[in-house]
């Protein structure tokens, strides 16, 4: 679950298209837009593909499918011979989606990093040096503060060493 949720969260897909797919859709093609900004195409095969992102075979293959029938991906299959195929070449062809996905890979390492540690001194970003306060560790049974209070009825400390016969029934 925190694998699906973490690939569907990464922002691979623009808002307007996850909105068409399950969270577990949303992963998958999530890993496939990473697999295209990473090597132009994505040729991972199907229990690959779900073994990353977390979500059983057929929800990929749900997930390539409903994505091809909407045209936002292309499939090249490659059959080799007989029975035999090698995996499939997925291919991005949605406009929207492959400017969000040059919109994503143009923002800097700094954004994904999200600490402006490593900026250089012409950025001027962050502070400008790691100064660590002086904390005290309190201990509370030396400071006082765990000493019973006086209250409206007695002290915290006095009830077991009252009286008893003080308290009578009706």
């Amino acid at each position: 679950m925190e694998r699906r949720r973490r690939w569907a969260a990464s922002g691979r897909l623009p808002p307007g298209l996850a909105a068409r797919f399950t969270l577990a859709e949303q992963a998958v093609l999530a890993l496939v837009a990473a697999e295209v900004a990473r090597r132009k195409d994505c040729r991972l095969s199907v229990p690959n593909l779900a073994a990353v992102t977390g979500v059983a075979e057929t929800t990929v293959r749900n997930a390539i499918r409903e994505a091809r029938k909407l045209g936002l991906v292309t499939v090249e299959e490659r059959q080799i011979t007989g029975f035999r195929n090698d995996t499939n070449i997925v291919r991005i062809v949605s406009p929207e989606w492959t400017a969000w996905l040059r919109l994503v890979r143009m923002r800097g390492p700094l954004s994904r990093l999200g600490s402006s540690a490593s900026a250089s001194p012409a950025q001027r970003g962050g502070c400008k040096s790691a100064k660590r306060t002086p904390t005290e560790v309190l201990v509370l049974s030396e400071s006082g503060k765990t000493e019973p209070k006086k209250s409206c009825r007695q002290a915290a400390g006095d009830l077991d060493r009252a009286a008893y016969s003080r308290i009578r029934a009706g």
